[in-house]
């Protein structure tokens, strides 16, 4: 028993292992893809259900106690567009989030890794062009978000993630109760840490 305290002493407090405690404030930018699906009754509407272009932004804290291990709380905006004339619409998602950093291999300066965590969201889907005073948003829901991806830092400043934002359930439409909305963002993101 006291061989398994000694030799989890020896993994979490071995110098070789830390990374002198680091502590960072980011701001980053993502691009990538957004899944719109809408549901009506509990099947996917396929005519209604798209794939638009989305981007955001983000900026948060990040604290890596060791070099392997990490975490992270940040703000998250993240938009999308299906652009179709008088009928565009618009997606959008803030979500307050903590994940889990774990940077597996170390090479130099450069570290890469994967991270998971999760968050809570809010949703809104909106039409660009208002023709009355009712056209407003559609959908406008809380979910919590369910975030997975890969992560690379190098030269400990520059921080490059592929990651997913998966609800971990569907929104409700504000004019038809038997429609819902899934949306799952797939983006790149770039982050700069102070």
């Amino acid at each position: 028993m006291k061989i398994k305290y000694i030799l989890l002493f020896l993994l979490f407090f071995n110098p070789a292992i830390f990374a002198q405690g680091m502590h960072s404030i980011f701001i980053g930018g993502s691009l990538g893809v957004g899944n719109i699906a809408e549901f009506d009754t509990g099947e996917k509407s396929l005519k209604n259900s798209y794939n638009a272009f989305s981007w955001g932004f983000r900026g948060g804290y990040e604290f890596l106690p060791i070099k392997y291990l990490g975490a992270r709380a940040y703000l998250d905006y993240l938009s999308s567009i299906k652009p179709s004339g008088l009928e565009t619409i618009t997606s959008s998602m803030v979500s307050l989030n903590i994940d889990m950093l774990i940077y597996a291999i170390h090479i130099d300066e450069n570290a890469f890794g994967f991270y998971g965590g999760v968050g809570l969201g809010s949703f809104k889907h909106a039409n660009v062009v208002k023709n009355t005073p009712e056209d407003k948003a559609f959908v406008l829901d809380y979910t919590s978000v369910l975030n997975l991806g890969l992560t690379a830092s190098f030269k400990e400043v520059h921080q490059v993630e592929i990651g997913s934002k998966l609800p971990f359930a569907q929104l409700h439409s504000l004019a038809n109760p038997d429609i819902r909305y899934r949306d799952i963002y797939i983006v790149a993101t770039y982050s700069y840490l102070f």
